[in-house]
């Protein structure tokens, strides 16, 4: 049990990992010309191509199995990749990457709230202290004394944070047994599906662009980051999946927190972004803040484990 713990963090420490530096990677491509929806269609489609056989491979036998959880694949596909990947990369082209990001970092406590309203049971005191300092940590984050804050990229980091919660809680649903492999190689169809059709209705813009990109302080062609970005899409998504099955989506949810220090790093590397001291005391407050809300949750959890075993 305990090294199914530890394979479960090393795959949510990769997940994150991947997922940190794919932002910072797309926003090159921005500077070209491209736009989110493109980014968005060829991340998905790309991934789905390079899954299709060991997709099918892994499939033999679980056909089953997808039919049974066709509504939770169209789910995952829908929200968990198109409109993570959407939403974020409409933010990143409005914000700095690490701000757009801690923003998306608030899906833990969302998570908390659909907890509490699934199972009617009350968060303690700590885990309401926690979201307190979290909240808090958000408007140090928005900066509001920075006039040039667009308002239009906070609204879709909220909304990738929303989608991002639905992630965690399908990911961690141990009662679908597809295997990882091909649970992502599904999802990422479903999401290319979307992507094509969101574009197709115009609801995202599309323009490709085709030069050379500024990456990481070289001039390199635009396929490198594309390339980039696909891998690190599968590998995401892939380590997720597993990880997550093992530690829940709570616990997932709070490991992926790491995604923030990376993506910091990242965009500090790749597009030699910062973030401002008021900044950093927000990003400070939001993962402290959500530290507390697990701490609350553990201590509950304890409470209640004392109470059963006493009556």
């Amino acid at each position: 049990m305990r090294r199914i713990v530890v394979l479960g963090f090393v795959f949510t420490l990769l997940s994150a990992f991947f997922f940190a530096v794919s932002g910072p990677v797309a926003k090159t491509m921005y500077e070209i010309g491209w736009t989110p929806g493109a980014v968005v269609l060829v991340r998905l489609a790309g991934s789905a191509a390079l899954l299709l056989v060991p997709t099918l491979l892994a499939l033999r036998g679980y056909w089953g199995e997808v039919r049974r959880h066709w509504v939770t694949v169209v789910v995952y596909g829908v929200v968990s990749m198109a409109g993570v990947q959407a939403f974020f990369f409409l933010a990143v082209e409005h914000l700095t990457v690490a701000v757009a990001l801690l923003l998306e970092m608030t899906a833990p406590i969302l998570i908390v709230f659909w907890v509490w309203a699934r199972t009617r049971r009350r968060p303690g005191a700590f885990t309401f202290a926690g979201v307190v300092v979290s909240l808090t940590g958000v408007v140090l984050v928005l900066d509001l004394r920075n006039v040039s804050l667009n308002v239009f990229g906070v609204v879709m980091a909220l909304a990738a944070a929303v989608c991002l919660a639905s992630y965690f809680l399908v990911s961690a649903n141990a009662t679908i047994r597809v295997p990882p492999v091909a649970f992502t190689g599904l999802g990422m169809c479903v999401g290319a599906l979307t992507a094509v059709v969101v574009n197709a209705v115009g609801i995202l813009p599309v323009r490709f662009v085709s030069a050379d990109v500024a990456f990481a302080g070289a001039t390199v062609s635009w396929t490198v980051p594309m390339i980039l970005i696909i891998l690190f899409t599968v590998g995401a998504y892939f380590c997720g999946i597993i990880g997550l099955r093992y530690i829940g989506a709570t616990v997932g949810s709070f490991v992926n927190l790491a995604e923030v220090p990376f993506s910091a790093m990242a965009a500090w590397l790749i597009l030699a972004e910062v973030l401002t001291p008021v900044q950093l005391l927000g990003g400070v407050g939001i993962l402290g803040g959500i530290a507390f809300i697990k701490w609350g949750d553990v201590r509950l959890a304890r409470r209640r484990a004392g109470a059963q075993r006493s009556g």
